[in-house]
């Protein structure tokens, strides 16, 4: 995202996923309580501290770590995100949530955080974002990146169809990289497994169109509702099996 136009065109993107973006799930099963799990393993405290999520989306992690820290500072591109994060923090009773509307280059952050996280978010990818990220925490660094490609069985045959090469994740491989060069030692976790999602017709339709519109693509309605139909259960959800391989980085700053 270097250019005005870029950023745009991220924050419509964001706007438009949150449609159909998952929200926070309550219980101690999930797969967000997991990657929590894992952290707290390694030594990260969460209680009674101050943390800033970095790209929080709709909050499905930020709810988790405002209940044990003493605030949480949330920032994200996407208004409709956030409107998402808070409405489910004001259902659960949660005050001690800041939102802040920002892409992180412009993110002006007013004081160092006792613990940053950021989850899968592409506004560290650069320099510039990674610079910032160092700058912003005073003890944990919890991210987590891709480390392959997502393979979706729902849009496999449209990448396909459409021609399109799918990208390619490895942005926790080049932050390891990254931290290395600069001195930093961090402890590693690897994760590997399947998202399994069931939607109605109309969200599946929306994730497809959404995701396809995001390549440079005009999708034929058309033809995705009927490449949607080997995707329907028995109850009559749609649904999708993505496969992924993801890398938790752990580390200090100080």
């Amino acid at each position: 995202m270097g250019t005005v136009m870029d950023k745009k065109d991220g924050r419509t993107y964001w706007n438009a996923r949150a449609r159909t973006f998952p929200r926070y799930e309550e219980g101690d099963q999930t797969y967000e309580a997991g990657m929590l799990r894992r952290a707290r393993d390694h030594g990260v405290v969460f209680a009674d501290k101050d943390v800033l999520d970095v790209g929080a989306g709709s909050g499905m992690y930020t709810l988790r770590l405002a209940q044990e820290a003493a605030q949480v500072t949330a920032v994200d591109i996407s208004d409709e995100m956030l409107r998402l994060l808070q409405e489910d923090a004001a259902a659960h009773g949660l005050a001690n949530i800041r939102t802040v509307r920002s892409d992180w280059e412009n993110f002006t952050p007013d004081r160092r955080y006792e613990v940053v996280f950021a989850s899968m978010t592409p506004a560290l990818d650069s320099e510039a974002g990674k610079e910032k990220l160092l700058a912003c925490a005073a003890g944990w660094v919890v991210y987590m990146g891709f480390l392959d490609r997502m393979a979706s069985d729902l849009m496999q045959g449209l990448y396909a169809h459409y021609g399109i090469t799918p990208r390619v994740f490895n942005n926790a491989q080049i932050m390891e990289q990254w931290l290395t060069t600069r001195g930093i030692r961090c402890t590693a976790l690897p994760v590997k497994g399947q998202w399994t999602v069931s939607r109605n017709r109309e969200d599946t339709l929306d994730v497809c169109v959404t995701t396809l519109q995001h390549y440079g693509v005009d999708p034929d309605r058309n033809c995705i509702a009927a490449h949607m139909a080997a995707f329907r259960d028995a109850s009559g959800a749609y649904v999708e099996r993505t496969d992924y391989t993801i890398e938790m980085l752990l580390w200090q700053n100080s």
